[in-house]
């Protein structure tokens, strides 16, 4: 009865989270800690990614596989003549308007990182933007993003990749 309740709780503290909250929310409920039942019968880790994966992103994960030439990676196109200078306001601009609070990416740098370097060097960001667009070179770490699969509430089994 208790671990009901316990349920019922957490589950009415996720339905009434908005955007700016539900990290917290779910960071105080431990909720993404929970480990993720198997998956159409996949237990594999790497299967189970791929299973939410093409529940989540089939347009995506159901075309077809282009290979690309073997040169194409390392080509390097020149945009220096179209392309503008990034400017210092455009920055804060962009850093104004991050979402803090929430976890680092695969490069490790938090957006409060970048908003303090802006704030005591804000002539850096704007060259390093701007190189990276002019001449057509991202970190690979820019290129990756974390995912946090959240449960949706409510659901009977979480064992279909359409309940989280």
């Amino acid at each position: 009865m208790v671990r009901a309740a316990k349920t019922a709780y957490h589950i009415k503290q996720l339905q009434s989270t908005n955007t700016k909250t539900i990290w917290k929310t779910t960071r105080h409920h431990h909720k993404h800690h929970c480990r993720i039942p198997p998956l159409k019968g996949e237990t594999e880790f790497r299967a189970k990614c791929a299973s939410l994966q093409n529940a989540l992103f089939p347009a995506v994960n159901n075309l077809p596989h282009q290979h690309l030439p073997d040169n194409f990676l390392t080509s390097k196109l020149d945009l220096y003549r179209q392309s503008h200078p990034v400017t210092a306001r455009e920055v804060s601009l962009v850093i104004t308007n991050l979402k803090y609070g929430t976890l680092v990416g695969p490069d490790g740098i938090s957006y409060t990182t970048f908003r303090h370097l802006h704030d005591t060097m804000p002539g850096i960001l704007p060259l390093l933007i701007g190189a990276c667009l002019t001449h057509t070179v991202h970190p690979p770490e820019w290129k990756a993003a974390n995912c946090v699969v959240i449960p949706k509430p409510g659901k009977s089994s979480y064992t279909h990749p359409k309940s989280y």
